[in-house]
């Protein structure tokens, strides 16, 4: 090996040196940019669920549905509803879902639930078809106990995205 060889190693040994410490500390910018607790859900979940009262149960109702069906005389490839039972914290989280869920992955709205409810470490690449799950949320003496359902809604292509919190 000549000098000149020689020469180009240490640089080339330092600049992948270099671009591994970059890739890590990107990667690690990008895990924290998009873990659950970042999430604007986090923080419409959080007042929805802060609002019921001790002996009090909410709930709210996503709807979604992807897929080509006819409504009335135009066809329709997707679509969203949310229930809230006249509730305004409800009304309030229901009209964030609304504008920013989506309606052709609903397992990614329950994930992005479970991202703000359940202790860290929830997998990323977690894919979720439908499901059924429980948590609590707020501390031992003041609170609600929370469950959230994906399930296949009463058409084909529709999933249902249901919350219901008994506050304690």
């Amino acid at each position: 090996m000549s000098a000149t060889d020689r020469g180009y190693q240490k640089p080339m040994k330092c600049a992948t040196a270099l671009v591994a410490l970059l890739l890590v500390t990107i990667s690690a910018d990008v895990l924290a940019a998009t873990s659950g607790r970042d999430d604007a859900l986090c923080g419409e979940l959080g007042e929805f669920l802060a609002s019921i009262l001790p002996d009090e149960q909410r709930a709210i109702t996503l709807h979604t549905y992807w897929g080509a069906k006819e409504e009335g005389d135009r066809i329709v490839i997707a679509s969203r509803s949310c229930e809230h039972d006249d509730y305004e914290p409800g009304k309030k989280l229901c009209a964030y879902l609304m504008e920013n869920s989506s309606t052709e992955f609903p397992g990614y709205n329950t994930q992005r639930v479970l991202a703000c409810l359940a202790p860290p470490g929830l997998p990323g690449d977690l894919t979720i078809n439908s499901g059924s799950f429980s948590t609590d949320y707020g501390s031992p003496g003041r609170g609600a106990l929370v469950d959230i359902e994906l399930s296949p809604g009463k058409e084909p292509g529709g999933m249902t995205l249901r919350l219901k919190a008994d506050g304690y």
